[in-house]
């Protein structure tokens, strides 16, 4: 399992200080989210967008996914797709039936995508777009239940669909996750063997001066803050307990 954080996190710093604040803080992954200031959009330059691997690879990251909600621009997002080697995880539209519809035409036109799942029909959703070979994406939100059953029963319907995990919470919202289930969640996808990428995001934008302060973005923490620990010590303390910190 790669660890990773979602721009999301950062969403006004460019993309050296996203990179340098990921690797700082220990990741190996970086979701790119459409919309903040990285700078890669799917109208972006060949070169500009080749640039942007090249950094990230020298900073020890693997782009792990490109996500968005927007239609309207499915050819550039395949061609962003096929320069990034990376997957489009893709959210919208809402109804799934149509989402499914959207990626099978992304993929004919060149894409890997992924389809994001989220909410407590995870589950059936997942093994509908499982069964028509659709690759997964789960935002594993605790405020929506136990994520660690959910993740079992997803692990076990979609046969290995499943690639990407996001994660609202962790990072300088760890505390207020106790009880919520992470742990456990953290326990059964290592128990499962889950090989793909699990991503930090902020749970909503109200803490977003704390992941600032925690990244050390624009004057926060750094690395010397006391706000938390490196997440992958973290993360990995609780798969390996199995329980919450």
């Amino acid at each position: 399992m790669k660890l990773g954080l979602s721009s999301a996190a950062a969403p006004d710093a460019p993309l050296g200080e996203l990179l340098e604040a990921a690797a700082r803080r220990g990741f190996g992954a970086l979701e790119l989210r459409e919309g903040d200031a990285h700078g890669i959009t799917p109208d972006a330059d060949v070169g500009a967008i080749g640039e942007a691997v090249r950094r990230a690879t020298a900073a020890g990251l693997t782009i792990t996914g490109y996500r968005t909600g927007g239609a309207g621009h499915d050819l550039a997002l395949a061609r962003l797709s096929y320069t990034l080697g990376a997957p489009i995880l893709l959210e919208g539209p809402e109804d799934l039936a149509a989402r499914i519809a959207r990626a099978r035409q992304m993929r004919n036109a060149g894409a890997a995508v992924a389809i994001v799942l989220r909410g407590e029909s995870v589950v059936q959703d997942g093994a509908l777009a499982a069964a028509l070979s659709s690759p997964l994406a789960w935002d594993a939100d605790p405020r929506v239940g136990p994520p660690g059953r959910f993740a079992e029963a997803l692990l076990r319907r979609t046969a290995g669909a499943l690639r990407h995990i996001c994660l609202p919470g962790g990072g300088p919202e760890t505390t207020l996750q106790d009880g919520m289930g992470v742990g456990d969640l953290m326990r059964r996808l290592a128990l499962a063997g889950y090989e793909g990428t699990l991503v930090l995001a902020p749970s909503t934008t109200r803490y977003r001066l704390a992941w600032r302060s925690w990244l050390g973005h624009r004057g926060g923490g750094g690395c010397g803050s006391k706000v938390a620990e490196t997440p992958v010590r973290q993360l990995t303390t609780l798969a390996m307990e199995g329980g919450e910190r």
